[in-house]
């Protein structure tokens, strides 16, 4: 992508909401396919943050007034010993080194929250289907009654055990919903993944596999998923097209 003023100003109109709705559904969907685009929208997204940040621009203000305070002494005070210099400059260096701690630990924390927030709005566990529920299978009738209850822990220990589990797509479904709601997010990945192309299930597992990422804090891998989702063009479609939307804001 070949970076122009005219690109940077688009950019900004973006991030500061003064592009019109139509204008900005177009961004959205360009943004949605061009990975360098997104990049460069998410650097843009980072300066604002940090220049938002009073408190860290205080602080490097405060950092640059003390470098320049060093160098007037090293150069008026010629009796400083070298080895009084080379503290000096390795407590600086301490300094810089923890104002980009802070920053990245700053970043990195807002990102984390962020992600947590959109799987709270995004996730909803997968509802019962009238053929699991109208099934005549004792096992199968328990599972469901715990699963529409939420009692997670139940059908995860039932699940487990179940001898035909990889025959049924939906209990599997079902079985990493609950892993994701008793705090199991590996083992949900594990889960969602069995779970292949071939089925009428593999776009929901896809789904619930990126929400599971999310939850994980692995935004990227959440990225590349739900762009696959809208490329399937399925029923999921629209809910992974806002979830992407909304993970670059």
């Amino acid at each position: 992508m070949e970076r122009t003023p005219e690109i940077f100003d688009k950019i900004e109109a973006y991030l500061s909401n003064s592009l019109s709705q139509e204008d900005a559904i177009i961004f959205e969907q360009e943004m949605a396919i061009n990975i360098e685009l997104q990049e460069e929208v998410e650097k843009h997204r980072i300066m604002h943050t940090t220049l938002a940040d009073q408190d860290t621009l205080a602080f490097k203000e405060k950092l640059i007034r003390i470098s320049n305070k060093i160098k007037q002494e090293d150069t008026t005070n010629t009796r400083l010993t070298n080895r009084f210099t080379v503290f000096k400059v390795a407590a600086s260096i301490v300094i810089l080194l923890g104002v980009g701690s802070l920053f990245w630990h700053t970043i990195y924390t807002k990102n984390q929250t962020q992600g947590l927030d959109l799987y709270s709005e995004y996730y909803k566990p997968y509802p019962t289907e009238d053929i699991i529920r109208g099934e005549t299978n004792k096992k199968t009738k328990e599972i469901v009654k715990h699963y529409t209850s939420g009692s997670y822990d139940s059908v995860v220990h039932l699940l487990e055990k179940h001898p035909h589990l990889k025959e049924h797509e939906a209990l599997q479904i079902y079985l990493g919903n609950s892993y994701l709601n008793t705090n199991q997010e590996e083992k949900a990945v594990k889960e969602f993944k069995n779970i292949t192309n071939k089925g009428k299930y593999y776009e929901i597992a896809q789904w619930y596999l990126s929400l599971t990422y999310l939850k994980l804090d692995k935004s990227e891998k959440a990225k590349t998923l739900l762009k696959e989702i809208i490329q399937y063009n399925g029923a999921y479609k629209d809910k992974a097209y806002r979830l992407l939307i909304a993970m670059k804001k």
